[in-house]
This record gives structure tokens, sequence and C-alpha cells, in this order.
């Protein structure tokens, strides 16, 4: 049997539109009211959804054949496409031919935006001018940011992340920006491998009035860690490690390990440059330190961040820190809906000259 979804603002014109597109023939088969909008962004919107079918001609209206009672009984049995689970509807033609907004999936599509985050975004939308202000204040809602460790995260803060993502240059930004507001702060490095590591991250620690101890061994680390133990916060850096370097990451493990775990935050560093499958390899990487969090770095050389909304949905991250350029302290920010936004593109927002507009006032 057949189904077919048809959404109007009310149950009546739902049903008149059925009917005009389908004939008398039809049958209700359920009803859904919901509202749209009603944010930040858009107004409040009634709409109904009915699902509905065809039925089959009879010959003889007093009398119903075998195969009429079996349909009919088998259309009993139909749950309600609300009660069925998402793997469930995938297999109905209800869920397949459920309407959404064309315009709102081109603008998912632009920003490289993949399912089950895309699937998720356009869930209810329907074609219309709200279609892309609607879908901004959903993106806006739906991505979930890490406003408690931006507020207060643990004393040790490690930063891991593969090398050339910007990891020793967040690190420094993010110290600063906790050293600012009443808080100590120490930093530690581990990357005693690079060359020109321990310079890079002592000179920054020199401009910004943080000290800085390099560690490279377990034994290093256990003091270093002893004599900031009256800081508030320890910002750790570490090496960036190959997926292929099994060597190298169960060096830096083992390093780690001597951290009190639940006194420690893992911020897993990615370039937002990198493509969703690539992202996905770094990721597998690091899992084992069972990251908290992530910043993502080198905004100022990518249009948009879909790549990695669609990452952190699938790894389940929030995010804690965008930086857009090299320099130290400067180029870092919260993460938040509103710059989430200001960098998805053809969302028709300039949400860029609305944060400056609200800092204003």
């Amino acid at each position: 049997m057949q189904y077919y979804t048809v959404v109007a603002d009310s149950y009546d014109e739902a049903e008149r539109k059925a009917r005009a597109m389908y004939g008398d023939g039809i049958r209700i088969h359920s009803r859904r009211d919901y509202t749209t909008g009603g944010g930040f962004l858009s107004r409040k919107r009634k709409r109904c959804e009915i699902v509905c079918y065809l039925a089959s001609p009879s010959h003889d209206a007093t009398h119903s054949s075998e195969k009429d009672i079996s349909e009919f009984e088998k259309e009993a049995r139909t749950p309600d496409p609300d009660t069925l689970s998402r793997d469930e509807r995938l297999d109905t033609e209800v869920y397949r031919e459920k309407p959404y907004s064309k315009e709102a999936a081109a603008i998912l599509d632009s920003n490289h935006i993949t399912d089950p985050l895309r699937s998720r975004l356009l869930d209810g939308i329907e074609d219309g001018p709200d279609a892309p202000m609607v879908l901004a204040e959903r993106i806006a809602s739906t991505v979930r940011i890490d406003y408690e460790r931006q507020v207060k995260p643990r004393h040790f803060v490690v930063f891991i992340g593969p090398t050339g993502s910007g990891k020793t240059t967040t690190l420094a930004k993010a110290a600063y920006l906790y050293s600012h507001n009443d808080r100590s702060v120490g930093i530690i490095t581990l990357d005693t491998y690079r060359t020109g590591a321990f310079e890079q991250i002592q000179a920054f620690g020199n401009a910004l009035s943080i000290p800085v101890i390099s560690a490279g061994a377990e034994d290093e680390l256990i003091k270093a860690a002893d004599r900031f133990s009256w800081k508030d916060h320890v910002f750790i850096d570490t090496m960036g490690i190959s997926p292929k370097d099994k060597e190298l990451k169960v060096r830096l493990r083992g390093m780690l390990s001597m951290l009190d775990r639940d006194r420690t935050d893992f911020v897993l560093v990615i370039s937002a440059s990198m493509k969703e499958e690539d992202v996905m390899e770094q990721y597998a990487a690091y899992s084992d330190f069972s990251p908290s969090t992530i910043a993502i770095t080198k905004l100022d050389e990518t249009e948009t961040i879909g790549n990695i909304l669609s990452f952190a949905d699938k790894a389940d991250l929030p995010l804690l820190f965008f930086t857009t350029g090299q320099k130290v302290p400067d180029d870092i920010e919260k993460a938040s809906g509103s710059v989430v936004l200001e960098h998805m593109r053809e969302t028709g927002l300039d949400m860029k000259r609305f944060r400056a507009q609200i800092s204003l006032q």
C-alpha cells in the first residue's frame, strides 16, 4: 500500500489538499499537529501533517473480497509513524516520501553537512520564505557548545591533535584567555621531539607572562605538575602523532596516564580545512585519550565548518573554541551558536555584522 504525506496550516486544509491531489478515494491513516519557528530568527507557525492512502476500489460495495479484508487487516496493524524507530521509518514509504525543504537541503549540502546531522536538521522544514531562517535557527540550537568548560575547565587541560593543526598557538591563546579571567595559569609542554617546539611555546609564555616547563618523561611531568599544583589551570601541549606512529602514541599515553583523570580535560584540536573523513581518521588516532571537547582552528582558511559540525555530531563532542588566525593572544573566541552561523555560507544571514551591532549596544 502506498502512503502519502500532506502538510498544511490546518487539518481541514490538509484534507482538502490531499483530495485535490489524490482524489476522493483517500483515507486518513494518521495526523500530527506541530509548530515551526518561534525562535530569535523566525515566527511561530502552526502546521498539520496527515498521512493518507488510496482505498482500493470495490466492485461490490456490499461485499468485501478476502483480498480486501486481508488488506484492511494489514492496514489496521500499521503502526503510527511517530512510534517507529529511525531504522524502522527508513523501511516505510511514509518516511521516504516525507517532504522537506529543497532550499534548506541545498544549503546543508553547500556547507558539506552530512547524515545523520543533515537529516535531523531537515526534519519538518518545508520550502518557503522562512526555510533558511528556520534552518539557521535549528543549526544554532542543535550544535553542542561546551559552555561548562568555557567557564570552568578542570585543573589539567591537555591539547591533543595532529601536527599542523595549530595546537600550540591555540593552547597559548586559551591559556591567556583564562589568565585574564582572574585565573592562575601554567603551561607544560611534552613536545620534546619537534625541533624548536619548546622555544616556540617558551616565547609565547614569556610574551604572555605565563610560566612554561618542558617535560620529556613521566618523572619530569610529575615534577612539573607538582610545581604547578597551586595553579588554577595547567595547560599541557603535546606532540602531534600520526595514526601509523604506534610507538609515539604509546609513549604519549604513558606520560598522560600520570595525570589525575578526574581532574583532566582533553581538548581535540582540529583544523577547519580538513575533510570530514580525514578528521575521523585523526579522531580514531586520539580516541584512546577520550577527548572531552573540540577546538576548531584555521577558520580563516575555509568558507564553511559544516564538515567539522558533522564530525562533532558523529563523535558526540561539543565545541569549545574557534581560532581564526595566527596572532597570539588574539584570533580566538569561545564557541557559540552565532559564531557557528557566521561560518556557514548561503544562510542569508550576516552574523558578523549582527554580532558587531550587538557589541556596540
